[in-house]
């Protein structure tokens, strides 16, 4: 039997992620910057790489504090969904438009300098060797941690099974066959 162990076990880490949130978050703050809002983004929504990309000026609704999220990974080319943003991201999608003067793309940028942004800006608060899609495991984790319902994590982050979200929570070392009280 092989005990390999999986390097990204190692390093996916929550109590990494909460501080790297609240760094970007300072940093996007202070400076608007592309790479630390997207970073931003993809840690505090889930999304995809690939979905944060085509998110307009449009697909936000300040008054109502939602972001309409075209999925990409259901094989059609109209599904949407609508989800809540926090009081946080709000602020920093504000202060990134009107600071940048975006008026559409919020990410103009190609897939392949987004992924570099990131890693970039991951490293700058001090997730080395984390990837873009790491911030999801992370951001499922502590949802999963956090939520009273697997079913509202499952429907948030767009996944058509229970067991392919559990995966992410397995790859991080999340015992869902733990007891979770005592007694």
């Amino acid at each position: 039997m092989c005990n390999h162990v999986n390097p990204r076990d190692v390093y996916l880490n929550l109590d990494h992620y909460r501080a790297a949130m609240e760094r970007l978050y300072k940093l996007c703050w202070q400076a608007p910057k592309r790479r630390w809002v997207l970073t931003y983004v993809l840690g505090a929504t889930g999304r995809r790489i690939s979905e944060a990309l085509l998110l307009t000026t449009r697909d936000i609704d300040f008054e109502r504090r939602v972001i309409t999220w075209r999925i990409l990974k259901k094989r059609r080319q109209d599904y949407y969904v609508t989800l809540p943003m926090s009081q946080r991201l709000e602020e920093l999608l504000r202060r990134y438009i009107v600071f940048n003067g975006v008026s559409d793309r919020l990410f103009p940028v190609s897939r392949r300098q987004a992924e570099y942004d990131v890693k970039r800006a991951l490293e700058e608060v001090g997730l080395r060797g984390w990837r873009p899609h790491d911030l999801r495991h992370a951001f499922i984790l502590e949802a999963l941690l956090n939520s009273r319902s697997i079913e509202q994590v499952r429907r948030w982050t767009q996944h058509s099974s229970y067991k392919m979200l559990l995966e992410y929570a397995r790859i991080v070392g999340f015992e869902v066959d733990r007891p979770l009280v005592p007694w």
